[in-house]
């Protein structure tokens, strides 16, 4: 099964989901990566300001900051290719970007317990 990694901004929190005010697109990148997980895929997030070293570690990200600049981040990989730059995705482009079956069930809907920040 495939691998999703996600490499974030510095925030005030590992979760990316934090401030007073949490942008909605960062809610709902957070409930399809727990969607992913369920589906049974291994996901790793990376915080620049927490985890430093997985950045410079990882050749295609440390190229991606060295030639787009801190905006390509959030950066998504799933293996060792990169599917996303610069935007948090929706469940539906997650799934799609990194070709995970979705039944006729499933929905792009947002957990609204989800919507709340680590930091008040």
């Amino acid at each position: 099964m495939s691998s999703i990694s996600v490499y974030e901004p510095a925030g005030c929190c590992s979760s990316g989901v934090c401030g007073p005010e949490v942008e909605e697109s960062m809610t709902e990148f957070s409930v399809a990566l727990k969607w992913a997980e369920k589906q049974g895929i291994e996901v790793a997030r990376y915080n620049l300001g927490y985890q430093p070293g997985a950045f410079a570690e990882n050749t295609l990200v440390r190229d991606a900051i060295e030639s787009d600049g801190i905006e390509c981040l959030p950066l998504v990989m799933v293996g060792d290719k990169i599917i996303s730059k610069g935007v948090y995705l929706s469940k539906k482009d997650l799934a799609e970007k990194a070709g995970i079956e979705t039944s006729e069930d499933f929905t792009d809907d947002t957990d609204p317990a989800s919507k709340s920040s680590c930091c008040g």
